[in-house]
């Protein structure tokens, strides 16, 4: 989906809670087994390079658990700043040796469970998550994992209960993020704004956890028509984490909404030369294609594919980050497994949408019909999703189900894609709608 969907919000608010802290208990030395170290500049000012920097000097002085365990959540921080997969297999290397006799430890579980959230493998979130829960029942960090997993597993139910335990023992950055989420997902995008905004009130001012919940907040805003409080968000999240490539990412959207897909594919070039990470690539190949770059489009699309071998070559999962991909630019047989193959191991909202959306581009659109009502179970209201829906709806006959839907995408964001934005506009005038303008 748009920018904050599925995966991304899980993993990206979890290390809120497992990043800054080290392990207590735990310093008995283990030997015999290679430690990742990673050459880091002395002149970096960036706090997860000094964290890497500490915990490798402490690792190498004494070897102890805890710095093993500190560098290996630094290594889970580092990941998501720059978009290096290859810290995953790091982190899992301290890892192993840190849970070796420690298994039954919370605060192990709760890092073994960040990274399988990171590489998408939420079953194993959701068992560490549990364990760790049911070892240390006032551990956000381990409701934190859990939330995430059953989220992205779609049992929302639970998740709820276990957001608002979350909340309840902390309303902190992380929780009411959390909280933001659930609200969004139901269809509450001002309860959701509220929330993330109280999210960002209560963080520390500044860091890259932080400017991520600035820009989910961006998002949020963007969706709901107000591109000028969106642009606000990116810009404290660019000040709470200079240079951030998810708040540039979220300049380059609010340009696509505005139609000036041109220097949105230029900024999104940017974006992927500083974090390459599929979801950038793809949005960079749209831009470029809607502005006309068709040479600079293939070649950023064959960049997607690079991207994608890079993170599966480092045990990430990445088939429901490329289904909506795939449907739309080689829709069919192949695509559809791609999606249901996503959908079978991640049946969420998101996924039942890609494989509704991979079924509608290969012609069975009665298949598509019945998957877009599982992702429209909890009336969530982002414009792809609705976008979607309403596409489904028209070619299954469905006049009114399609103009419904489609009219929630005009009053909130009929630009949110690139690649999308004609097909809206196509749309709204066969249903006799008026596509508004671009915002200003």
């Amino acid at each position: 989906m748009t920018a904050r969907r599925g995966a991304g919000v899980a993993a990206g608010l979890l290390l809120v809670l497992t990043a800054p802290g080290c392990a207590g208990g735990g310093g008995a030395t283990r030997t015999g087994s290679a430690t990742p170290f990673v050459a880091v500049d002395p002149a970096s000012t960036s706090p997860t390079d000094r964290a890497i920097a500490v915990a490798q000097q402490r690792l190498k002085a004494r070897g102890d658990d805890s710095a093993r365990l500190a560098l290996a959540q630094a290594f889970l921080q580092k990941a998501r700043e720059v978009g290096d997969p290859t810290f995953y297999a790091r982190a899992e290397a301290l890892l192993d040796v840190t849970a070796n006799g420690r298994e039954d430890d919370p605060v192990v579980l709760v890092a073994q469970g960040a990274l399988a959230l990171a590489r998408h493998d939420f079953d194993e979130a959701l068992k560490l998550g549990r364990r760790a829960v049911e070892l240390a029942p006032g551990n956000v960090g381990a409701l934190g994992v859990t939330v995430d997993a059953l989220n992205e597993l779609g049992r929302y139910d639970e998740a709820l209960a276990r957001t608002q335990a979350m909340a309840d023992t902390r309303p902190d950055l992380a929780s009411l993020a959390r909280v933001s989420y659930a609200r969004e997902l139901r269809g509450d995008t001002p309860g959701a704004i509220t929330a993330m905004t109280q999210a960002a009130q209560a963080g520390a001012g500044a860091g890259e956890n932080l400017a991520f919940v600035e820009v989910q907040l961006g998002m949020l805003l963007l969706n709901s028509g107000d591109p000028a409080g969106a642009e606000a968000a990116f810009g404290r999240a660019d000040q709470a984490f200079p240079g951030f490539a998810a708040a540039k990412a979220g300049r380059a959207r609010v340009l696509v909404a505005q139609g000036r897909v041109g220097p949105a594919a230029d900024l999104l070039g940017e974006v992927v030369a500083q974090l390459p990470a599929a979801e950038h690539a793809i949005a960079h190949a749209e831009a470029l294609a809607a502005a006309g770059r068709r040479a600079e489009a293939a070649e950023a699309e064959a960049l997607v594919g690079a991207i994608a071998g890079l993170y599966r070559a480092n045990g990430v999962d990445v088939d429901l980050e490329l289904a909506l991909f795939a449907a739309d630019t080689e829709p069919g047989d192949e695509a559809v497994d791609q999606a249901r193959r996503a959908a079978d191991r991640r049946p969420s909202v998101a996924g039942h949408d890609a494989l509704a959306w991979s079924l509608f581009t290969a012609g069975d659109h009665r298949a598509a019909g019945r998957e877009m009502a599982k992702a429209l179970v909890l009336g969530g209201r982002d414009p792809q999703l609705r976008f979607h829906a309403a596409a489904i709806a028209m070619a299954l006959g469905q006049r009114a189900e399609a103009t419904r839907h489609l009219e929630v995408v005009l009053a909130t964001n009929p630009r949110f894609s690139a690649r999308h934005a004609a097909g809206v506009a196509a749309l709204a005038s066969r249903l006799g709608l008026a596509l508004p303008p671009p915002s200003a």
